[in-house]
């Protein structure tokens, strides 16, 4: 009998583990215990009978539900969605309820549930498809108007344009001629800014660089002033580096020249597509990414 009771304890305490370890992956924490439903905005919640605390969890664990209530005594499980949905809470059933809520998607909701939340590096779990569920490692940027998100980069993120040209391909000299005098120069990113809905960077974003480029380069641009011509080579670079932040950019990523003369010369991808270097150049013009450089998960660096 002894044995029977003990095997119970054990079953019952691997049950809670399970159900704990569950709640964790789905990045759900328990805000209130043993309260009535809030029942505010009913237009907002959709109620269930389910089979359990993470059942109801995984119902609610997309995008547009950041927070569910459960009763264990009744096993009703009431989920609260970003936007009105169809056929809302009409009876929220008996006994008291659970509230439990999922890490924040944004900064704006770090100093939203903590008003005196500081610049720093915090946790999210961004909206973007292709992170869903995932805990991402950001730098919140915070101030009284807004509170931005970057990625901090361990590594070196830089692009130089060089001080030399070459207009015909035949003789290079050590300086910048017509709309190159000044140009060049080196750019280096500690932190990108994204938006976690996308997790796209904002390229134009530098609040974080440094170097001494009068007008810095946007993120992921290689440019130059050193030929007229496709036929020379072209020497302006960018280096990107992701690794340590858990995520790459999209190996389908490709870049177009702009500017007079301006062509990829070369792109070359490393670790697994986390680490990229470009060539590129032009007279003056350089190479800037099509479309949106777009943040993935990597599975394969070392998470946050």
């Amino acid at each position: 009998m002894q044995t029977v009771i003990t095997f119970y304890r054990f079953f019952l305490l691997v049950i809670c583990i399970s159900i704990t370890s569950s709640l964790e992956e789905s990045h759900f924490k328990k805000i209130r215990s043993g309260v009535p439903a809030d029942l505010d905005n009913p237009q907002h919640l959709q109620i269930q009978n389910v089979f359990g605390l993470t059942t109801c969890a995984i119902l609610c664990s997309n995008v547009s539900c950041q927070q569910f209530q459960y009763s264990d005594t009744s096993r009703f499980c009431i989920t609260r969605q970003a936007e009105a949905v169809s056929g809302g809470v009409i009876n929220p059933g008996s006994g008291l309820f659970d509230t439990y809520k999922q890490d924040p998607t944004t900064c704006s909701e770090i100093r939203e549930d903590n008003p005196g939340a500081q610049s720093g590096e915090y946790h999210i779990i961004p909206s973007a498809p292709q992170f869903r569920g995932m805990s991402v490692k950001v730098f919140c940027l915070m101030n009284d108007t807004h509170q931005l998100e970057y990625v901090t980069l361990p590594n070196e993120n830089i692009g130089n344009f060089p001080k030399r040209s070459n207009a015909y391909c035949n003789s290079e000299v050590p300086y910048l001629r017509f709309d190159g005098v000044g140009q060049d120069g080196v750019t280096m990113y500690q932190k990108i800014r994204i938006i976690p809905s996308t997790m796209a960077v904002v390229t134009e974003d530098t609040t974080f660089t440094s170097g001494n480029k009068t007008k810095p380069h946007k993120y992921g641009m290689a440019v130059d002033c050193y030929s007229s011509t496709k036929a020379c080579k072209g020497i302006g670079t960018f280096h990107i580096d992701t690794l340590g932040t858990g995520m790459k950019f999209a190996t389908e990523l490709m870049w177009t020249g702009y500017g007079h003369a301006g062509d990829l010369r070369s792109i070359t991808r490393t670790q697994d597509g986390a680490i990229i270097d470009l060539v590129c150049g032009g007279w003056c013009g350089g190479c800037v990414p099509i479309g949106d450089m777009v943040l993935y998960p990597n599975s394969q660096d070392i998470q946050p």
